[in-house]
């Protein structure tokens, strides 16, 4: 059954293969791609790695190659850089051609969500790796894009990221997660909360899985990390949440019972700090596996403490679990995002800069 979806899938794709720069690997899925520059029949297609501008011959592809304007630095704004990845953000109202080009790229390994010609209300921001062992050595080596991240100027759906895409010879590589963290961080909700958004939905099987993943580790990573005002670490719950750990002290009573500390939180208060949608907070601590249900007394107390919260049922979560979570998974606890590795000024917040658009998106 596997091959004959295999084979049908390969009779709908218009391209076989891609060239980009010197791998050639199999494409997904169908691609809108001119009918008169590039056949149905197409085995490979010649892709410039630097500008994604696309050729069926090969010896048109070397000669675009050797002379393309973005040989040497990727085109737009670079925002993030660190121990040899780098984001640019490229506006397609700037760049138009070649964000259409990156999309119909893009579009032979996505099944759905991808923008081809309207890109002038969409911000791409590409991921980029430089070796800097090679910078300067080979002039064909400069740099590599290995995906990239889109997102609208304007979303009245608080969307933070449109569509992503990891190139296939580079995914597996916790680069998504790298993309994801910096949708989020260039968002603006930590400068002001109404910003709270996550990717656009619905999400792709593949999207969902990946994307549960990353708030599972981002809430993790908040409660282990992130001190809250009394100097005990943050908790979270289901809806209202206590994050228990046990206090080193003498034993309260002759059965040698320790008291533990608690800290009461609700989704709401998890969303502000990690800038995620409640909803998607509530998919990451379902799919957590360390959500306890609270006991009777817990749940009395935390009810009293907040008459204003509501009445669902809180939970405790441990942080030891939590950390025996991040074991397993093999969660490195720091952050893949770097702070000191943004470029753009805190002062300017994106938001301001992506409003900036054209009164007209005709050509």
């Amino acid at each position: 059954m596997a091959a004959e979806n295999s084979q049908a899938q390969s009779l709908t794709r218009n391209v076989q293969h891609v060239v980009l720069g010197n791998l050639r690997f199999q494409t997904w899925y169908q691609s809108i791609y001119p009918e008169d520059l590039v056949s149905k029949d197409t085995d490979t297609l010649y892709v410039c790695r630097w500008c994604f501008r696309y050729s069926c011959d090969i010896q048109t592809h070397a000669s675009h190659t050797r002379l393309c304007p973005h040989r040497t630095t990727p085109p737009g704004t670079k925002v993030y850089d660190h121990a040899g990845y780098s984001v640019w953000e490229v506006d397609g109202a700037d760049h138009k051609l070649f964000g259409q080009n990156l999309s119909l790229f893009a579009k032979l390994f996505l099944d759905h969500k991808s923008v081809f010609f309207d890109v002038v209300s969409f911000l791409y921001y590409i991921l980029v790796f430089t070796n800097p062992n090679s910078a300067g050595n080979d002039p064909n080596e400069t740099y590599h894009i290995l995906g990239f991240f889109s997102k609208e100027k304007l979303s009245w759906d608080a969307n933070n990221l449109a569509c992503i895409l990891v190139f296939p010879p580079y995914q597996h590589k916790q680069l998504g997660k790298l993309l994801m963290g910096i949708s989020y961080k260039i968002s603006g909700w930590e400068r002001d909360s109404s910003l709270i958004g996550g990717p656009e939905k619905p999400l792709s099987e593949m999207g969902s899985r990946s994307y549960s993943r990353f708030w599972e580790e981002r809430i993790a990573r908040h409660l282990l990390l992130h001190p809250s005002s009394d100097g005990s670490q943050a908790g979270a719950g289901a809806t209202a949440a206590q994050l228990e750990e046990p206090k080193a002290q003498k034993p309260t009573s002759n059965k040698g019972r320790r008291k533990h500390s608690y800290k009461l939180m609700t989704v709401q208060e998890i969303s502000r700090a990690t800038g995620m949608l409640t909803e998607d907070v509530i998919t990451a601590l379902r799919g957590f596996g360390v959500v306890e249900p609270a006991t009777p007394s817990k749940t009395r107390k935390g009810t009293q403490s907040d008459p204003n919260e509501s009445k669902a049922n809180p939970v405790v979560i441990r942080r030891s679990k939590v950390l025996e979570w991040t074991k397993t998974h093999n969660v490195s606890i720091r952050d893949p995002v770097r702070e000191e590795g943004f470029l753009l000024s805190q002062s300017e917040p994106a938001t301001d800069r992506e409003l900036e658009i054209p009164g007209s998106d005709d050509e």
